[in-house]
């Protein structure tokens, strides 16, 4: 008798509770700022909630598609992706001296959190095509590792470069999980280290984050002014927290307090408790993509899986680690907290196809009847990854 799909409930629950909790925090930090540019304290949070609702129109479209089809258009999903990175350079939208937005009638995005997705479901499909042959250096890696690439230049001219850096993270524990030799990806990040340093050092911003990164914060009202700041609300808020809405730092003392830097406005007003509570929430994100992997059907699911949340996951970390002045600042935006509509609906429409696989994914064993035989085999069972390296 088949059984009926079921939808990992934890996985969406918890998307839901941070969409929540970001439209909530999105408002706290942003009305200050809202009230003085565009006479309403609500201005931020509508727009966040309009996008709110198309993200969730998208996470239950995604979860209606068969997966297959994103195989059999991954080259397609590609170019597309490709083709809008390099239009930025005809018709994108400069602001601050980067060229990062597409305006396309009404609508204002950022091709490069459709380009991460699409490039994350043609390495799925061809790890998955390639099967034994990923191996090669010239037939299997090299053709993939060109590809990402490409995608990573077209998003570091923007200059976007810790999504381009990003990019290529993402695609090397892809290339790694999906089979590749660890000599091919270790001299090829030893090329890229060795000739990228230079070329990055070249970017004044680049070489001042760095700088302020090594240096502790250096001057904090200058070139270290905003992780100092960012270090000041997450430090003032301790254990508990003022309370949502009774945070100081986005009284123009934070910048872009409700984008890049709403991870320490929660620190400020949640405390300790909420910004532990929000990193746990992402490692179960995590932890549920890697349990839809193993339980998918096919290789070309279990990749695709790993990709989704390996890329939320590590975009997550990177943003905290930022905050906390662990890593340089890095214009990654916290996904599904945040402010902003390319991230937000691109996040969610993943989640709708985690959610897709994990509905068609094998039962678990302990809820299902075995008979004798499948009893005694149990023993040989292994991860469709394992069969095709065997």
């Amino acid at each position: 008798m088949t059984r009926k799909s079921k939808y990992d409930l934890t996985l969406f629950c918890v998307t839901l509770i941070l969409v929540a909790l970001g439209l909530i925090m999105v408002f706290s930090a942003s009305n200050v700022i809202g009230r003085e540019k565009f006479k309403s304290s609500f201005f931020f949070m509508q727009n966040h909630l309009i996008r709110i609702a198309i993200g969730l129109c998208c996470l239950f479209i995604f979860t209606r598609i068969p997966v297959w089809i994103y195989k059999k258009l991954s080259t397609m999903l590609l170019i597309a992706g490709i083709i809008l990175l390099a239009a930025l350079f005809v018709f994108g939208k400069n602001f601050r001296g980067c060229v990062r937005w597409l305006h396309i009638f009404w609508f204002v995005f950022q091709p490069v959190e459709i380009a991460k997705f699409t490039l994350i479901i043609f390495i799925a499909s061809q790890i998955a095509e390639k099967k034994k042959k990923i191996t090669d250096l010239k037939e299997g890696f090299l053709p993939i590792i060109g590809v990402v690439l490409l995608t990573a230049l077209l998003v570091g001219l923007q200059p976007n470069l810790s999504n381009a850096i990003l990019i290529i993270l993402l695609s090397f524990v892809l290339l790694f999980i999906g089979g590749c030799r660890l000599i091919h990806l270790l001299s090829l990040g030893g090329a890229l280290v060795a000739g990228a340093v230079p070329v990055l050092f070249s970017f004044p911003h680049v070489r001042e984050r760095v700088a302020v990164f090594l240096n502790g914060g250096g001057d904090i009202q200058g070139s270290g002014y905003h992780i100092n700041q960012s270090l000041i609300a997450i430090g003032s808020g301790f254990v508990f927290g003022s309370g949502p809405g009774n945070g100081h730092q986005k009284y123009h003392f934070l910048p872009d307090p409700h984008t890049d830097f709403i991870y320490s406005i929660i620190g400020e007003e949640l405390g300790l408790i909420g910004t532990i509570t929000v990193l746990i929430f992402f490692f179960v994100i995590l932890q549920r993509a890697v349990r839809i992997a193993k339980r998918s059907q096919n290789e070309f699911g279990y990749m695709l899986a790993i990709g989704i949340g390996v890329m939320i996951f590590s975009t997550a970390l990177i943003n905290i680690s930022m905050t906390l002045g662990l890593v340089p600042v890095a214009g990654l935006p916290l996904p599904f907290v945040s402010y902003g509509g390319t991230s937000l609906v691109i996040s969610m429409s993943a989640i709708g196809i985690l959610l897709n696989i994990s509905a068609n994914g094998k039962e678990p064993a302990a809820a299902r009847k075995r008979t004798g035989t499948e009893r005694r085999y149990k023993v040989y069972a292994r991860p469709i990854i394992q069969e095709r390296r065997a």
